[in-house]
């Protein structure tokens, strides 16, 4: 389910953490460990965790991993993945150097539409434009107090990586709204608690 239907996984914590094998492919999932990072209150009133998510995204450069593929995308726990869903959405796209901007909220707004943190989409081209370029929006952009997907937004713009706008791509509760029934969306997003999670994925799959 979710993110272990993808070719390729991984899970990021500041701790070392276990979560058990596979039950397809009998891999140990262990986390891969970042630094902790404090995190304070964005410009927007969410979590100030740019610096948080830019240490994130070193160690996924770091990996290399992300060249074996042909998108990138990082998903909150919270957030319900359907990954069958996310090739059929992404597949008139492979090989294009972009990314997803999933959320219109406020149209018309010079900050929208946007890409909401939940579940973000990048192609390998515009991975490859972040490893070579991101410490131009380190050094650049001021970040300090952005979230990081207010961040990644404004770096992939800065990079000159184009945008696909899919707002089908996540059902966002703090965007425009999660119909976990909807089967032409591919995500959803936010299921804080187990039960709540497995009643969306249910509805989403059945």
């Amino acid at each position: 389910a979710g993110i272990f239907a993808c070719d390729g996984y991984d899970i990021f914590a500041n701790e070392e953490v276990t979560l058990g094998y596979h039950d397809q492919d009998d891999i140990l999932v262990k986390s891969v460990k970042i630094p902790t990072i404090s995190v304070g209150v964005s410009q927007d009133g969410t979590a100030g965790n740019a610096k948080l998510f830019m240490a994130v995204w070193d160690k996924v450069i770091a990996g290399n991993r992300f060249r074996n593929y042909d998108f990138t995308i990082k998903a909150d726990p919270d957030a319900v993945l359907i990954a069958w869903r996310i090739r059929d959405h992404m597949s008139p796209h492979v090989d294009g150097n972009a990314y997803v901007v999933n959320c219109n909220k406020v149209p018309g707004s010079p900050n929208f539409p946007m890409m909401f943190g939940a579940v973000e989409v990048f192609s390998r081209p515009a991975m490859d434009a972040y490893a070579a370029g991101s410490w131009k929006c380190g050094q650049q952009l001021p970040w300090g107090s952005w979230g990081e997907d207010y961040y990644m937004t404004h770096c992939m713009d800065f990079l000159g990586v184009g945008r696909i706008a899919d707002f089908g791509v996540l059902g966002d509760n703090v965007c425009t709204g999660a119909n976990c029934k909807d089967q032409g969306v591919a995500s959803f997003h936010p299921f804080k608690s187990i039960a709540s999670w497995k009643q969306c994925w249910d509805q989403a799959t059945r």
